[in-house]
């Protein structure tokens, strides 16, 4: 038998309706996430639908879009997609090399995009901003 719709549970939905995820909804009450998606479901108040990821498979490993905008392996070692596929067609990327993707789209991950250069070069043609050079200093902006 469902709980009462007590004020508390309905304090707990309505923090979840207004964004919050099941996680921070549960440590505001100091419990589990997954009791608080117990509580919900027992009693059938709604919860949002799990985000579906954007996923590719590659040799067998699943692969998904992450926040620095590399396909990264989902399991195990966290390997990036661009490397693995690198390294399955022309074996073990050097020490101190980088795989560019030359159209500079990160999720365009075809063998004939790619090109491995030493760290150093891949850093001073496409991060001119981010080298040992120029650590901590501000970019300069666009016509000043």
């Amino acid at each position: 038998m469902p709980w009462p719709k007590n004020e508390k549970l309905q304090e707990m939905h309505a923090m979840y309706e207004q964004g919050f995820s099941l996680s921070q909804v549960a440590e505001f009450y100091g419990c589990t996430r997954q009791s608080v998606f117990g509580l919900f479901q027992y009693n059938g108040l709604p919860t949002r639908k799990k985000k579906e990821l954007p996923f590719v498979v590659f040799n067998g490993s699943k692969y998904t879009l992450r926040n620095h905008g590399y396909m990264a392996k989902t399991d195990g070692y966290r390997t990036l997609l661009h490397r693995d596929i690198w390294e399955f067609h022309n074996g073990k990327i050097p020490e101190g090399w980088d795989i560019h993707h030359r159209d500079e789209d990160k999720t365009h991950n075809e063998i004939s995009n790619f090109e491995c250069l030493p760290k150093s070069e891949h850093t001073k043609l496409y991060s001119p901003h981010n080298n040992q050079h120029t650590k901590g200093r501000k970019r300069e902006k666009c016509g000043s």
